[in-house]
């Protein structure tokens, strides 16, 4: 029963008993709402840090471990009027950062989700797009690399992106400008339609 309650609570409600552990019942509580939120986040953190850490699939899992780790030594940091989803991205995209700084990794595009269906009839000519793609992105500085991946390979909104990188709204639109702007200026003898499809807004 405890479990099936666990699972029908809010990422936020479950943070709130970790974040209480003072007698061994809530400690406990504590215990079961961190293995929740470790199941609905750990496949969601891995894929991010595979996509920020060059496919590094070995580092991406350690880093996975790291964060649940963290999030227990910062608890105490948790906004229960926030959502608990950006705060943890937020936690994730700082570690990107100080791994890039240390180690210089790179994005990796995930080919099976980041090339729309209607690209190109040629394949060819779809691995030459991803290719040069890829490149684009890897010429980004990492405050643009950031805000381009959390928004069109991860899906957040505006407004969540900013919380998470700790920016402004208009610093966030800036730079996602400037990236989208080089980008597609690397892409431009390609097909327009290419463009069109891969940074339409939801």
């Amino acid at each position: 029963m405890k479990s099936l309650h666990h699972k029908q609570q809010s990422d936020e409600e479950l943070m709130v008993q970790v974040m209480d552990h003072h007698s061994p019942l809530s400690a406990k509580q504590a215990e079961l709402a961190l293995e929740e939120l470790h199941r609905r986040y750990s496949k969601k953190l891995l894929g991010y840090f595979i996509k920020m850490l060059n496919k590094d699939v070995d580092l991406a899992q350690d880093f996975v471990q790291e964060i649940f780790l963290k999030l227990l030594e910062k608890k105490h940091l948790f906004n229960p009027e926030k959502k608990f989803y950006s705060w943890i991205f937020t936690i994730a995209s700082n570690m990107c950062k100080t791994a890039y700084r240390h180690h210089g990794k790179t994005v990796s595009l995930h080919p099976e989700i980041n090339h729309p269906s209607g690209l190109a009839e040629n394949l060819l000519e779809k691995k030459l797009f991803l290719k040069a793609l890829q490149d684009a992105i890897d010429d980004l500085e990492h405050h643009h690399k950031t805000v381009f991946v959390l928004r069109y390979l991860e899906h957040f909104p505006l407004n969540e992106i900013a919380e998470i990188t700790e920016s402004s709204l208009g610093t966030v639109k800036s730079r996602l400008f400037y990236a989208t702007k080089k980008i597609t200026d690397q892409l431009k003898h390609f097909d327009p339609s290419f463009e069109t499809i891969l940074f339409k807004l939801n």
